[in-house]
């Protein structure tokens, strides 16, 4: 553990004694400088990167919420699109799948496939008992980009590849952004990670506040080998924004949580 995770536990521990149970996002800021040095990742060289809450592609932006015609002016043409749970465009060549509703032809969520991009071996479809099962399984390769997606993915300072590292990646999100850090950390399941970006309602291409979530699934059997990384854009309604609470705070167990996030072990 180190000098600062024990220091960040201790201030948890005494503000909890203190009766102090919530503090503000800039207290927290204030704690998290990490003892050394550490250098925000370069964009130069990244085609994709996420500014904000802004993905771009080669300096054009790809705007969630709108019509798949608009990504195709920008990516060119896609190679497929399935029809299953949801509609999803291909561009099989990059890496990429684009979701949308059903019938909608619209873009939802991005993903990109870093690894295992087809799901079931054709020896695992010989031998699987039954037509429909083995149908279901050629659906759910279908269902998968062609080839993976073997670029850098920049966000907000961070460069992220098909191998995971989350204490690097958020040290790279705190060094590009130290006053207002966001970092990732794990969800509802061991092998799945999150975090979300805020948008600048003063900012293109949305103009307006909300923010864009990212989520990570890494390989079960290896976890430092990213399989899938998912993202889409949240806009704010006028009436979630009335009803919000203006500054966040956090419990005194935050601190242990960041701690553990952020500074490497």
């Amino acid at each position: 553990m180190t000098t600062l995770t024990k220091q960040l536990i201790f201030i948890s521990l005494a503000l909890t004694l203190a009766g102090c149970d919530k503090v503000t996002v800039s207290t927290v800021t204030a704690l998290l400088e990490p003892a050394e040095k550490i250098q925000a990742a370069s964009s130069e060289g990244s085609d994709f990167q996420v500014n904000g809450c802004n993905l771009t592609y080669k300096g054009q932006s790809l705007i969630f919420n709108t019509s798949i015609d608009e990504w195709v002016k920008i990516l060119g043409p896609y190679d497929r699109v399935t029809h299953l749970a949801n509609d999803v465009y291909f561009w099989d060549e990059i890496g990429l799948g684009l979701f949308s509703s059903t019938g909608e032809h619209r873009a939802d969520e991005l993903q990109f496939e870093f690894n295992e991009t087809i799901a079931f071996s054709e020896d695992d479809i010989r031998v699987t008992y039954g037509e429909e099962m083995k149908k279901i399984k050629r659906e759910a390769n279908e269902s998968r980009s062609k080839t993976p997606f073997t670029q850098t993915l920049w966000v907000n300072g961070a460069a992220i590849k098909g191998n995971w590292d989350m204490s690097k990646v958020n040290n790279q999100l705190y060094a590009f952004n130290p006053k207002n850090p966001h970092y990732f950390g794990e969800a509802y399941m061991p092998t799945i990670f999150g975090s979300r970006f805020a948008c600048d309602k003063e900012a293109p291409p949305y103009f307006n506040e909300g923010e864009i979530g990212i989520r990570v699934d890494v390989n079960p059997q290896n976890k430092n080998e990213i399989k899938v990384l998912t993202l889409g854009v949240t806009l704010f309604s006028e009436e979630y924004l009335k009803n919000r609470k203006t500054t966040p705070s956090f419990s005194s167990s935050y601190f242990e949580n960041v701690a553990k996030r952020v500074v490497a072990q």
